[in-house]
């Protein structure tokens, strides 16, 4: 016991004690704002006016579930809020066939291993009629094209009637 006192009490011997004379307790408290998010990006709502080609404005959670949306209504009833009553799978396979994220995006990313989650700015940009039509026109003009592979899974072209009772680009 008398050993392991002496090399306790010698522990400290090459440490520079430095103090300004501050005590916890006269610390100034902490001031928190239960409110503020400090992680979750801006509040701000966002529109299709300050986004230009989309890139850096929207977090790319955010496009994952518009986009799971989208790939979803190519093989289901669409989810959107005047889906055509007349719907029938565009795809030549819709149980097999499915298109997939890498099909337009190559491996650079695969949108399937994000989770389909709805944010604020979900709600936010689904009523930005503007944002959602440019979204969905450039992701059919993809789909469509014969630079993607997604094209060969389709039995027809892909249109905004595909999905939608009435064409949202006339509204």
């Amino acid at each position: 016991m008398v050993l392991l006192a002496v090399s306790l009490a010698g522990c400290d011997q090459n440490v520079t004690r430095v103090s300004g004379g501050e005590r916890w307790e006269d610390a100034p408290p902490i001031k928190v704002d239960p409110a503020a998010r400090p992680l979750a990006g801006s509040t701000a709502p966002l529109s299709g006016d300050q986004i230009p080609g989309m890139e850096g404005k929207v977090p790319p959670f955010i496009k994952v579930f518009f986009m799971h949306q989208f790939v979803e209504a190519l093989y289901s009833v669409p989810k959107n809020r005047h889906p055509n009553p007349k719907w029938e799978s565009p795809l030549k396979d819709p149980v097999n066939g499915r298109v997939w994220c890498t099909d337009c995006h190559g491996d650079k990313f695969d949108f399937a291993k994000m989770p389909k989650q709805r944010f604020p700015q979900v709600d936010q940009l689904e009523k930005d009629h503007e944002f959602m039509v440019d979204l969905m026109t450039k992701w059919v003009a993809r789909l469509n094209s014969d630079e993607f592979n997604a094209k060969s899974k389709l039995k027809k072209k892909v249109e905004c009637l595909t999905c939608h009772e009435t064409d949202p680009r006339e509204q």
